[in-house]
């Protein structure tokens, strides 16, 4: 019978873990006492320790020696986690102390490039110059997908509705409000009784099938019993976006970020026409059972500040 957890918490040595693998290894206790620098007795000691520790057996005798059961194999297991944590502990405290804290691969959703982004890299940089960081700007479900593959290591994106979460820890920053915006000088800039039946006669610009923002984009029209724009132009860019509006007399949705940003650089105008609609809350977004490294933890703190979340320390490096 399995003994108490408090007894393994409370009795279990590094030594009995170490034990498990050099045994698993060697299958044999002679090897096993060589190896660790221990008499043969003491190794049969501690193995029996071990044993009676978990309450049962954890190898089986053969003719091929010493091979773990079933119940050994799951010990080794989590024996291996508890050794890879220990040995993230001491690159991360080392990474600490040095201020190499390595290379991160962070990506972010295009909406996130005129402002929070810029901020958040820019006090990085100065804070950490020895922390290197690849960005990778795309929409939230090719970030997600990267996610998935390992290829990135943080995200800062939405979560659409209906896409599994099991596998994702999302940490919420905000939802945002949308514009309608033109260029800086559109004909329809200082209208009044602007109404989206107006809108739809000018061509607009769009984002590709299944961002959320074309989903929302979709639904105004409908709830407003009207016909989509026949002209549309299809681009998840906002580089692209934007100087596409500057040339033209295109029309887009824009959360409301984006829109401050390009105002205040006199590039893009809201115009006065009321969009329910909001987008889903964006966030920080990292795969669940990933063990978070300094380069993480640094990067999610100063994100977490320039989102303006609240009780939220900043990590330097010295």
């Amino acid at each position: 019978m399995i003994n108490s957890l408090e007894q393994l918490r409370s009795r279990l040595r590094m030594r009995h873990l170490q034990l498990l693998f050099v045994v698993s290894e060697q299958g044999s206790l002679r090897k096993t006492a060589q190896i660790m620098a221990l008499t043969q007795p003491a190794v049969t000691k501690a193995l029996h320790e071990l044993e009676n520790l978990v309450g049962e057996a954890l190898f089986t005798r053969t003719h091929q020696g010493l091979l773990p059961n079933k119940l050994g194999e799951a010990a080794i297991r989590y024996a291996q986690l508890v050794f890879a944590d220990l040995s993230g502990l001491h690159e991360e405290m080392s990474a600490l102390q040095s201020g190499n804290l390595g290379t991160l691969r962070l990506g972010a959703m295009g909406s996130l490039a005129g402002d929070l982004l810029p901020r958040a890299l820019a006090q990085l940089t100065r804070r950490h110059p020895k922390l290197n960081i690849t960005v990778v700007i795309d929409t939230s479900d090719v970030l997600l997908q990267a996610l998935s593959l390992d290829q990135l290591d943080l995200v800062v994106a939405r979560v659409a509705q209906g896409r599994p979460t099991d596998e994702l820890n999302f940490e919420r920053f905000d939802d945002e409000p949308l514009h309608t915006v033109a260029p800086t000088g559109h004909p329809l800039q200082h209208s009044t009784g602007l109404n989206l039946e107006t809108l739809a006669r000018y061509p607009w610009i769009v984002q590709s099938q299944p961002a959320p923002l074309r989903e929302i984009y979709q639904q105004i029209f409908r709830q407003a019993q009207l016909q989509a724009p026949a002209s549309q132009l299809e681009t998840a860019s906002t580089m692209l976006t934007v100087a596409l509006l500057q040339q033209t007399d295109m029309i887009t949705l824009m959360p409301l970020s984006l829109v401050e940003y390009y105002s205040k650089l006199g590039v893009l105008a809201a115009l006065p026409v009321a969009v329910s609609a909001r987008l889903m809350p964006f966030g920080l977004i990292s795969r669940k059972g990933r063990i978070p490294t300094a380069a993480m933890e640094v990067v999610k703190a100063e994100l977490r500040v320039q989102a303006g979340l609240e009780g939220q320390g900043v990590i330097t490096s010295d």
